[in-house]
């Protein structure tokens, strides 16, 4: 009987820990922040660009994570990204193409890593010179600028708003995810009442279901 009680909680404590931990292990990139809401957008076309100035929140920036919109895929342009370093010099290019981007699709727009990059100052510019205003890429804004996010130009203009985006950053080893993952784990069992409460039913009913099916079979 002890056996089968032993055996029953190893099996849960790798059904709600072990496994969804080990999955973390293929985790690549991991976002600066949570993407702000959307609002309205502002177009690509021309000689008419949007740039977005932001302090990198995390160390090895490797991509920028940006809403779309390109209705029925009416674009099928390029459209080039470019990033700046504080010293307004090109760091990295990227091309995209309208025909690939679905209407709202949410873009990650990846590059080789930069390292020692925290909390310095990028621009990253995107465009579209062979777009015209009927077809033109569409990129979201939003009204709830993160602390993070700078100056927004449309065209030569200051907006007051912000491109609803993230930075992307690549993970330097596995256990800087298992961390993350861990600590998030342990703040929603101690915080949110709710989560624990499910997490522990659901930890309590496994434990039951199974000692029950095990004690039957035994007595069997």
């Amino acid at each position: 009987m002890i056996k089968h009680i032993l055996l029953t909680i190893i099996f849960v404590f790798i059904l709600l820990i072990v496994l969804p931990v080990s999955l973390t292990f293929g985790i690549k990139y991991l976002p600066g922040d949570v993407q702000p809401s959307l609002t309205n957008t502002e177009k690509i076309y021309g000689e008419f660009s949007l740039s977005q100035t932001f302090i990198s929140p995390k160390d090895n920036l490797a991509g920028i994570g940006v809403s779309i919109k390109n209705p029925n895929f009416a674009n099928k342009k390029e459209a080039t990204v470019k990033l700046y370093d504080e010293n307004n010099n090109l760091t990295r290019t990227v091309v995209l193409n309208g025909k690939n981007i679905a209407d709202g699709k949410f873009v990650k727009i990846f590059f080789d890593p930069i390292s020692n990059c925290l909390n310095k100052k990028f621009t990253w510019v995107i465009s579209s010179p062979d777009s015209k205003f009927e077809d033109a890429l569409e990129i979201f804004l939003t009204d709830k600028k993160p602390s993070w996010s700078g100056e927004l130009k449309v065209g030569e203009k200051i907006s007051n708003s912000s491109l609803s985006y993230i930075t992307l950053h690549k993970v330097k080893t596995p256990t800087e995810v298992l961390n993350i993952v861990i600590s998030g784990w342990i703040n929603n069992l101690l915080s949110d009442k709710v989560f624990a409460g499910v997490y522990g039913l659901i930890l309590l009913l496994l434990i039951g279901g199974i000692f029950i099916s095990s004690k039957s079979r035994f007595q069997n």
